[in-house]
């Protein structure tokens, strides 16, 4: 009867240290960090995926953008502990396109002003479009200086970049007739914007830059014709 009890102790006392050997050896819980990295690796490869070219620019910083990659994984893990807040600065983009609507004939004698709008392609990135609607108040011209005139302008503008998403700004500034004023004269804009939301990547965005823009004009009319410049975004933050 001892011998009984004593195997059956020693049988309760190695069947749960043979259960417990058993078992996997438990992993390390991955840190805060790790976890926001291989997010940003796996959101940075869908981003070149979907761009190439806008993700060069956007996010590389030596001659031929290529160290891009490197560059927007670690933006993004540093952005899981700042609000999931991605900031990028200096990004240029250039666009050309043309005046869709140049306004009411005589719009430029009222207080309401001139309202144009125009569309056109994005030559800074590999692909994309923009649509523009600006309003221009002539009754409160300047001279420029050349014989012409300037005035004040207000406008909003869409960038769609593919992949990416959409980036809404809000644009102010001032129009110019370059040189003397006349029926067909060529105009200048310069100003600055804010951006004011977007789509995909871009939703919930915000920053600001500069804008200059040329304007050629029509066959029919002096705000008709052609418009290429380019807008620099000095800061651009995207919520990820």
């Amino acid at each position: 009867m001892k011998r009984v009890t004593l195997l059956l102790l020693t049988l309760a006392l190695v069947v749960p240290v043979a259960a417990e050997a058993k078992k996997p050896p438990k992993q390390p819980t991955p840190s805060t960090q790790q976890i926001a990295t291989k997010n940003a690796a796996w959101m940075c490869k869908a981003l070149r995926a979907a761009n190439p070219t806008a993700f060069r620019v956007a996010f590389g910083r030596n001659h031929n953008g290529r160290n891009a990659y490197g560059k927007c994984v670690s933006a993004h893990a540093r952005a899981k502990h700042l609000n999931r807040v991605i900031t990028i600065k200096n990004v240029k983009i250039s666009a050309t396109g043309t005046v869709t609507d140049a306004g009411t004939a005589g719009c430029q004698f009222t207080a309401a002003g001139c309202t144009l709008t125009s569309s056109g392609t994005l030559t800074g990135v590999a692909g994309g479009t923009f649509t523009s609607t600006f309003t221009i108040l002539w009754m409160q011209a300047s001279a420029n200086g050349q014989g012409g005139f300037c005035a004040p302008a207000t406008g909003h503008t869409t960038l769609t970049l593919p992949g990416l998403g959409t980036i809404a700004k809000s644009e102010t500034g001032t129009v110019c007739e370059v040189g003397p004023t006349g029926v067909n004269v060529p105009h200048t804009f310069t100003g600055t914007f804010t951006v004011t939301g977007g789509t995909g990547l871009f939703n919930n965005a915000s920053g600001s830059g500069t804008a200059t823009f040329t304007q050629q004009p029509g066959s029919t009319s002096a705000l008709g014709g052609s418009v290429s410049g380019s807008e620099t975004f000095t800061s651009l933050s995207a919520h990820i």
